[in-house]
């Protein structure tokens, strides 16, 4: 009952009755608006807005299941969905693009941590060797033993007079925000940032959130991946069974370009990223919708569709965009050895019903896709041949080109450590077949 009284009081709840107020508007408008014009004006008013909406949508940059997605809603729920589509576009405000800060990113040493424990403690011993600073992104802060850890660290931190900023974004943290931490870490010298925040709520703006995780500590070390601030991601509490996760940390310049995109995105701009062909061992990769966006889903594509032994992923939902999907379906025609984990225990129902069609989908193309018996699955790696591609990235159309994201792909070394955590998670999976579901199919990148 207190939870209850805590969600309507909050601004979470707040924003939801904003949003649903908008909706309600908009229909009322269209409902009403007949009854002013006369029957023939509002027949060609509405043909005339529904149909800009649709020439917008049809003409707009982003693939091609985006198009059709916005396409079936505005022609069912005309001038509806002609307006609600109006309501979610976005142009940001020009910005300078921020140079990188080194040249081509060198990783001296890498590290790959397959689960939420050895993560944190070495997070945590990093933070308590901080000289000078530490930035920390991630899209999820939450209260609990996690943050108090870190939380105690920071502190004194601040006390060595070591400079703390700190982001984190407005709807992944809604509810969970520890407020009166941080509010004592900002009377200590830490500075917060959250991104786009709940109130007001402007829709365009809430579609894309920066669902990065970034700690960056004296720009000598960095640490990325799946992980969020949360005593789920150490398995203090297993609101979905056993939580599996994995990240990584970099040093040398590596962890320059990841300090260098922190502070790009501290001062709201976008930082050039390097390019993404090339034999080099390490290479970040970035996505700053609306101006950059699917740099992953190319690297990822362009990865699976050169394989030719094995192709190996973890995602907690499986909805990839067309070119990753077509990329999947020609490696496995060829004969590699594709296999794709995915939950057993879903966090969210609506994305697991989208989960279960895809899945559908590429067993009758000869994909291998495996349910992770013990919970759930929030790992985010793809492993092509002797490469791997680790981050933030969920193998979903909105992870791929709506959200902030960072990551890398690696060569070597650091791969065989991710290819036995596959192995040892395989051996807790079973086969599954999934399930057709047209309708999720059709309105997934909109999820």
């Amino acid at each position: 009952m207190r939870g209850f009284f805590t969600f309507i009081f909050s601004k979470l709840f707040l924003c939801m009755l904003l949003i649903a107020a908008y909706m309600a508007g908009t229909v009322l408008l269209c409902l009403w608006l007949p009854g002013v014009l006369s029957a023939g004006a509002a027949a060609c008013a509405t043909f005339l807005f529904t149909l800009a909406a649709a020439v917008r949508a049809a003409s707009g940059e982003y693939p091609a299941e985006f198009r059709c997605a916005w396409l079936c809603v505005i022609a069912a729920l005309p001038p509806i969905g002609a307006a609600v589509y109006f309501l979610t576009l976005y142009k940001p405000r020009p910005c300078a693009k921020a140079p990188c800060p080194c040249g081509p990113a060198e990783c001296q040493s890498c590290r790959y941590f397959a689960d939420g424990g050895e993560f944190f403690d070495s997070l945590f011993s990093a933070v308590d060797g901080a000289e000078r600073t530490i930035y920390l992104e991630f899209y999820i802060l939450a209260k609990g033993r996690v943050f108090d850890g870190l939380c105690a660290g920071l502190e004194r931190a601040l006390e060595r007079g070591v400079e703390v900023k700190i982001i984190t974004d407005g709807l992944g943290s809604a509810l969970r925000l520890p407020k009166k931490q941080l509010k004592r870490l900002k009377k200590r010298g830490a500075q917060v940032k959250i991104f786009n925040r709940l109130i007001p709520p402007p829709l365009s703006r809430l579609n894309f959130r920066d669902h990065r995780k970034i700690a960056v500590i004296d720009g000598k070390i960095a640490f990325a991946g799946g992980m969020n601030i949360a005593d789920e991601y150490a398995n203090i509490t297993r609101p979905h069974g056993h939580w599996k996760d994995s990240a990584f940390a970099v040093t040398g310049s590596a962890a320059a370009h990841f300090e260098g995109l922190f502070l790009a995105g501290w001062r709201g701009c976008d930082m050039a990223c390097p390019q993404l062909s090339g034999e080099r061992g390490f290479v970040p990769v970035h996505d700053s919708p609306p101006a950059l966006r699917g740099r992953a889903s190319a690297l990822i594509s362009r990865a699976i569709f050169n394989a030719t032994a094995r192709v190996w992923i973890f995602t907690p939902y499986l909805c990839p965009d067309e070119r990753i999907f077509a990329a999947l379906c020609d490696a496995a025609a060829r004969g590699v050895d594709v296999k794709i984990l995915v939950p057993a225990v879903p966090d969210k129902k609506s994305a697991y019903a989208i989960t279960l069609d895809c899945t559908a989908r590429l067993v009758r193309r000869g994909v291998k896709v495996y349910a992770y018996t013990p919970g759930f699955m929030h790992a985010k790696a793809v492993i092509c041949d002797g490469g791997c591609f680790l981050g933030s990235y969920n193998l979903d159309c909105r992870s791929l080109w709506l959200n902030y994201e960072c990551g890398a792909r690696f060569k070597d070394g650091i791969t065989d450590d991710v290819a036995r955590d596959f192995e040892g998670c395989l051996a807790l999976s079973a086969p599954i077949e999934g399930r057709k579901r047209r309708l999720a199919r059709l309105l997934s990148p909109l999820a």
